[in-house]
């Protein structure tokens, strides 16, 4: 009877014992279960952030390309147009200085050809042919007639000579000047003495006469002459004198 009492004892406790066991395992691997949810939780929390995180960068990056290349073509857009402004400008300039210096140059080759002649473009009186009343008779009485002892007559208008003419023996005219381009297209100024020498090439002599120079092309009895300043050497007036006419008459006034 002893015997079976401590028998049932020690059955009693191994089944306490089992029963414990039983307990820790499945605390152990609800334990586990648990701690994987979360760390699947924690992963799935881990890859939406990283996904969100590579969206927004995405996004980012598409909008500071899409800035990058509005700047650019803003920049590319305003370099054109400046080139464009440019090149416009250069070909307008071109364009007006083509004009004048074929001007420039068409005045120069006709004055060569009627100074040749005694004539001066623009004037319709001849050099050591017209007499003082051809002129008086066409252009009325000049503005200025033989002042300072000098035998030249003046045309000038708001102050400003245009022409005058020096009158020699006989009444005869020898020197016939302008100080006014024919053309609207130019000025005398505009004209420079490499300008001349170009088209009419070498002259016949280079002379000084105070602060000008002189370019003087002589054919026959006609000097056909390019008058400026010797330091800017720009065209100032131009003079066709006549040699044999320019005996002069002393005063006339």
């Amino acid at each position: 009877m002893q015997n079976r009492s401590k028998m049932l004892s020690i059955l009693a406790a191994s089944t306490l014992l089992l029963a414990a066991c039983g307990e820790e395992k499945t605390t152990t691997n609800s334990a586990k279960t648990e701690s994987s949810v979360t760390e699947t939780q924690d992963s799935s929390t881990a890859a939406t952030a990283s996904t969100e995180d590579t969206e927004v960068s995405t996004v980012t990056e598409e909008k500071v390309s899409e800035s990058t290349k509005e700047e650019a073509k803003t920049e590319k857009s305003e370099e054109t147009t400046a080139t464009e402004a440019v090149e416009k400008v250069a070909t307008t300039s071109d364009s007006k200085k083509e004009v004048i210096n074929k001007d420039i140059k068409k005045f120069i080759e006709n004055q060569i050809k009627l100074g040749k002649a005694g004539k001066v473009e623009g004037i319709p009186f001849e050099s050591g042919e017209s007499v003082f009343e051809d002129i008086t008779n066409e252009w009325g009485e000049p503005t200025t007639s033989f002042s300072n002892n000098t035998n030249y007559i003046e045309y000038a208008e708001n102050g400003q000579v245009n022409y005058a003419f020096a009158v020699g023996r006989g009444d005869r005219i020898y020197d016939i000047r302008t100080f006014i381009s024919p053309s609207s297209s130019f000025e005398l100024a505009d004209i420079q003495f490499e300008d001349i020498e170009q088209v009419a090439g070498k002259p016949s002599s280079i002379t000084t006469s105070g602060n000008d120079q002189i370019l003087n092309y002589k054919f026959g009895d006609n000097i056909v002459k390019f008058i400026g300043p010797s330091k800017t050497k720009q065209l100032h007036h131009i003079s066709v004198f006549n040699v044999p006419s320019s005996q002069t008459m002393g005063g006339n006034g």
